[in-house]
């Protein structure tokens, strides 16, 4: 009874012009970017690999200021 009720629901969205199936993936694939972008940014940017950046850094300050 409750699953006829949703299914109901879901064809009155679609009856207003709503691709609930369309819809849902493009959040889920949104969301799987989001998900994904985050992870390669943790991994670049890990405090290791930012500690070697910083030392990189210096070492060109230092160059610099002595040119």
């Amino acid at each position: 009874m409750k699953l006829k009720a949703n299914l109901d629901r879901l064809e009155n969205l679609e009856h207003f012009g709503l691709d609930i199936e369309s819809e849902l993936s493009s959040m889920l694939s949104q969301e799987l970017s989001k998900s994904i972008d985050a992870e390669i940014m943790r991994k670049l940017f890990s405090d290791n690999k930012l500690d070697k950046v910083n030392k990189i850094l210096e070492k060109i300050k230092k160059f610099n200021d002595k040119g």
